[in-house]
């Protein structure tokens, strides 16, 4: 295929302003006042644009503080709720430990006042057959004195069977004494 040539006839700059001006052609000072209200109308679009933008710019600028200062007040009054719940864990697990210490503790005064109590009532018991055992003691004594008392009478002779026989009281009264104590 043979090279194509296109060849456009410049167009002069007054060809096209004749053109847009309905083929006349504009005097200067029309474009310069056309260039001047055009720049006029653009500075004011942009001060009322500006100045409508500003008022809401203000009011987006202190919705937003507020926003920021009500978002901090919140994260404060939840860190010290989460403090206090803290405190709170703490103290509930503080008081779990002492009640399951004092559970225990309970319980072994339990076994320890069982223990006590059955060896009162087995010391109770024990006293009691001592006591049968002293009062049995002290009326066979009784018995041998009165037969010694009256064997003595036609012997003539008390001092030995008199030491004797309160030799005996005081070792029998010593032994159930300390099997008392014991």
């Amino acid at each position: 295929m043979a090279p194509v040539s296109c060849h456009y006839r410049p167009v002069s700059m007054d060809h096209k302003l004749t053109s847009v001006f309905g083929g006349h052609r504009p005097s200067w000072w029309m474009v310069i006042v056309l260039g001047v209200a055009v720049v006029i109308l653009l500075v004011v679009t942009s001060i009322f644009a500006a100045m409508a933008n500003r008022e809401a710019c203000k009011d987006g600028l202190l919705a937003e503080q507020k926003c920021r200062n009500f978002t901090h007040l919140l994260e404060r009054q939840l860190t010290q709720a989460q403090n206090v719940l803290l405190g709170m864990r703490i103290q509930a697990a503080t008081c779990n430990q002492t009640v399951v210490t004092l559970t225990a503790s309970l319980e072994t005064e339990k076994a320890h006042g069982h223990k006590q109590q059955e060896l009162v009532q087995q010391l109770q018991g024990e006293i009691e057959k001592l006591k049968q055992k002293l009062q049995d003691t002290t009326t066979e004594l009784e018995q041998l004195r009165k037969k010694n008392d009256a064997s003595e009478g036609g012997n003539g002779s008390t001092s030995s069977g008199n030491t004797i026989n309160s030799l005996a009281i005081y070792v029998l009264l010593t032994l159930s004494l300390g099997a008392l104590l014991a």
